[in-house]
């Protein structure tokens, strides 16, 4: 039977934690990481009828793009719609998961599938992600006790990078003090200079962790003064971030591009803002509401921008620039990719049977 941290521990490979936006509220929102599963429902977003619909499926999670709760409650009663759908579904024992900006962003999520839906070569991300701000500590040893150390430092914290963790580097070389009277020192006597042969071992970590790896270097060090740097290290772009630039494989006007989101999304009337015949040929999308990133894809050399929903100043300042935008729904932009989800999911734990909800819809109507 597939248990519930099963399917979290295979989230975060598709995608990672570190995705997801500072003010987003991702992972298992509810629920018990030790349940089994053997039937959930993927949805866009967790209605009173989504909810229904997975009491009456019998699900035991319900992975939602957006979370519910989104930001922090102080209680969970019926009194409120999101109250009311969390209890009945705590009631149940149903579990509730969101990716959100993790499965937006994502290798294969869906920024990237609207480019692939218009032929879009992906460029990268129109704002990258830097990696968290590390520190590389050097400290000197005696080779009989490198070991102890290292394993003290690993053991803080220190030495992971990326997949990998105790990672470190060691170099022999001589080492040479002159204690005081006050020195009690482990090697060699005080009130002369002595000469020892130690390995110069160097080991990269969070800066969040700094404080508690010196503490571990001072306990397992067998020096009454460890000498030891601390190098500061500029952060390093991840090669992932927010949204994404596509370059066309020919220039394309904006009508053109409307009917092949049209086509591919069934969308009934694609909005725009900007002068229909221009030919474009680098793109900028962003799924739901993602406007917000518009200026930033402009500067990059975008002629044209993306996304489900805008405000009316965000249309004016496109249109100032010489630019186009494309508003495809909130819905639409982001619906097809969920279903996608729920294929994924199905295809990686075929033991479980995995269903995309039947009952949510566009909110947004149109005569």
């Amino acid at each position: 039977m597939t248990k519930v941290s099963e399917m979290v521990s295979w989230f975060d490979q598709i995608a990672p934690r570190s995705l997801a936006a500072d003010w987003d509220n991702t992972g298992l929102l509810m629920g018990d990481f030790s349940s089994d599963v053997n039937k959930v429902l993927v949805c866009l977003t967790l209605t009173k009828e989504v909810a229904d619909e997975a009491s009456n499926q019998k699900v035991q999670m319900v992975v939602t793009h957006h979370p519910l709760p989104f930001k922090p409650i102080k209680n969970m009663n019926t009194s409120s719609s999101e109250g009311s759908i969390l209890w009945k579904l705590a009631t149940k024992g149903i579990g509730v998961y969101s990716l959100h900006t993790r499965w937006d962003d994502a290798q294969g999520g869906i920024n990237e599938s609207l480019l692939e839906l218009i032929g879009a070569k992906n460029l990268g991300p129109i704002i990258s992600s830097q990696s968290k701000e590390e520190v590389k500590l050097v400290t000197f040893v005696p080779g009989e006790n490198l070991q102890k150390v290292s394993e003290a430092l690993f053991e803080a914290g220190a030495g992971v990078i990326g997949n990998y963790k105790e990672c470190s580097f060691t170099m022999e070389g001589t080492g040479t003090f002159f204690g005081n009277e006050q020195a009690s020192p482990v090697v060699g006597k005080k009130g002369q200079r002595e000469k020892v042969l130690e390995q110069r071992f160097e080991v990269i970590c969070q800066a969040s962790r700094i404080q508690a790896v010196v503490s571990a270097l001072k306990n397992s060090h067998p020096y009454e003064e460890p000498a030891f740097d601390l190098v500061m290290l500029k952060p390093k772009p991840t090669g992932s971030g927010t949204g994404r630039i596509g370059l066309l494989t020919m220039p394309t006007s904006i009508v053109q591009l409307a009917g092949k989101f049209e086509k591919a999304l069934g969308i009934k009337h694609v909005s725009f803002a900007g002068n229909e015949k221009r030919l474009v040929s680098k793109v900028a999308v962003v799924c739901g509401s993602g406007a917000s990133l518009m200026t930033q894809a402009f500067m990059q050399g975008a002629e044209c921008f993306i996304t489900g929903e805008a405000r009316f100043h965000d249309l004016l300042s496109a249109k100032d620039q010489n630019k186009s935008i494309l508003l495809l729904g909130h819905y639409k932009s982001e619906r097809f990719g969920i279903e996608a989800l729920a294929t994924k999911l199905q295809s990686r734990f075929t033991a479980v049977e995995v269903i995309a909800s039947e009952v949510e819809s566009d909110p947004l109507e149109s005569f």
